[in-house]
């Protein structure tokens, strides 16, 4: 004999995943440089002339299987650190796909919506 009621377990509250707002968006250049792996060797070469943009945001990037994309007119930068719970570096290794006066927006990998910040694109001299 057992205590249970039977009754149905209450669902968990899914996590919300909603993409903080963008408050500010600087894009400079940069060198990158291969990361040194401890058991083998990169297969990434360095390159002189990247572009990463450091994004404020008004709060944290939900953490989930799909990763943050920072989208430039229609391409999107998908290499990304978190530097805090608000502060956000996306690299771009092909700054030769980002085009003047493009939008900037923020969104999922995989996904075609995203939030648009009201900034564009302007290259770093």
């Amino acid at each position: 004999m057992t205590n249970d009621p039977g009754g149905r377990e209450r669902r968990p509250r899914r996590p919300n995943l909603t993409l903080p707002r963008v408050i500010d968006v600087v894009a400079r250049r940069t060198r990158f440089g291969a990361p040194k792996l401890r058991n083998f060797t990169s297969a990434l070469t360095p390159l002189d002339d990247t572009v990463e943009f450091v994004v404020e945001t008004d709060g944290p990037i939900p953490v989930r299987a799909l990763g943050p994309v920072l989208w430039i007119g229609d391409s999107q930068v998908t290499e990304v650190r978190a530097d805090d719970e608000t502060h956000y570096v996306f690299l771009s290794l092909q700054p030769e796909v980002l085009k003047e006066g493009q939008p900037i927006g923020l969104g999922w990998s995989g996904q075609t919506e995203r939030l648009e910040t009201g900034r564009t694109f302007e290259s770093p001299r």
